[in-house]
């Protein structure tokens, strides 16, 4: 009977933490992983030619990332640019991006995979239904730790990325 309620509990929760990527005001920590060469270059969706990313160093810890129209009437002028950097939890790679001009940071959490030759990315957003609100990165930190093997921690549907330079 326990184990019953156990997995309606989750069930309900898997229902419910499906959408766009969960935000905080606090990123899950400082940068303290270094570049990888292999994210550096230009992106396309997988699923779409419509936009490409170019993603640039900047720093030791950062990436820059810049979203272009690809389209022939498009002028190839950035429709948004990010910043980012990626924090590690026990081996998993979480990408830490923020809108690089706005005036208040707001941090979007992804769960980084890459393929061994670098030539793909999948991104598996956090899902926006979290409620819990930090103050600390410390207490974010330890939120992911808790929950991010959980199937219902991430949105339904992983956006992969292909090198496209």
């Amino acid at each position: 009977m326990k184990n019953l309620k156990l997995f309606i509990l989750l069930a309900a929760f898997s229902t419910l933490f499906m959408g766009c990527p969960y935000s905080s005001d606090v990123p899950i920590d400082e940068p303290s992983v270094k570049t990888d060469p292999k994210l550096i270059g230009k992106w396309e969706d997988k699923n779409s030619s419509d936009y490409n990313y170019v993603i640039t160093k900047t720093g030791d810890f950062n990436y820059k990332i810049c979203k272009r129209k690809t389209k022939a009437e498009s002028t190839g002028s950035d429709t948004a640019t990010y910043m980012a950097y990626v924090s590690d939890i026990n081996g998993t790679k979480f990408l830490n991006l923020w809108e690089a001009y706005a005036t208040s940071k707001s941090y979007s959490f992804y769960k980084l995979d890459m393929s061994g030759s670098g030539s793909k990315i999948t991104l598996a957003s956090v899902t926006e239904n979290i409620d819990e609100k930090f103050t600390s990165s410390a207490d974010l930190k330890k939120f992911f730790q808790t929950y991010m093997n959980l199937s219902f921690f991430y949105s339904k549907d992983e956006d992969v990325y292909i090198r496209a330079d």
